[in-house]
């Protein structure tokens, strides 16, 4: 039983230091080698104290990959996905995200990246932009609406 107790209180320091979802939790308590029975009722025991809110942490980490790192949509869903997190609750989190930050946050960012890219033609600059944002998360209809408000757009083509 001191195994569960450890791994309970470490789970619940981990909690305490910042947002965690229950896949993260799981692995770091994955050191303990606890059984699957002990591992619920850790997790059930921490929800309950609210030290594991999954609706809260989805918030957390939209509004924290938005604000600073600069995520699109689609790369935060993807990032969600992959830590188990609920297809609701990640688009009720989703939801936090402003169209007007959104769309001037995304145009702040091409603007930054069209300073730095090294292109011959206006099509090279295009492609090569869209793909920036792209790998940033963002939707190409919306990395075409603001290449198109910077003068980027494919009808010179």
């Amino acid at each position: 039983m001191s195994n569960y107790s450890e791994a309970l209180a470490f789970a619940a320091a981990f909690c305490s230091s910042a947002e965690h979802c229950k896949s993260e939790v799981l692995e770091k308590m994955s050191k303990f080698e606890l059984g699957q029975e002990e591992q619920s009722r850790i997790i059930q025991r921490l929800q309950q104290e609210s030290f594991i809110d999954e609706e809260r942490y989805v918030k957390a980490f939209v509004s924290d990959r938005f604000r600073f790192n600069k995520w699109g949509r689609i790369k935060i869903r993807f990032m969600l996905r992959q830590k188990g997190v609920s297809t609701e609750l990640i688009e009720e989190g989703i939801k936090l995200i402003a169209d007007d930050d959104y769309t001037n946050t995304l145009l702040t960012l091409l603007k930054q990246k069209k300073s730095t890219v090294k292109s011959k033609t206006k099509y090279e600059l295009r492609e090569k932009m869209l793909r920036f944002g792209a790998g940033r998360g963002f939707e190409p209809s919306i990395i075409s609406l603001c290449l198109k408000k910077m003068d980027i757009d494919e009808e010179e083509y």
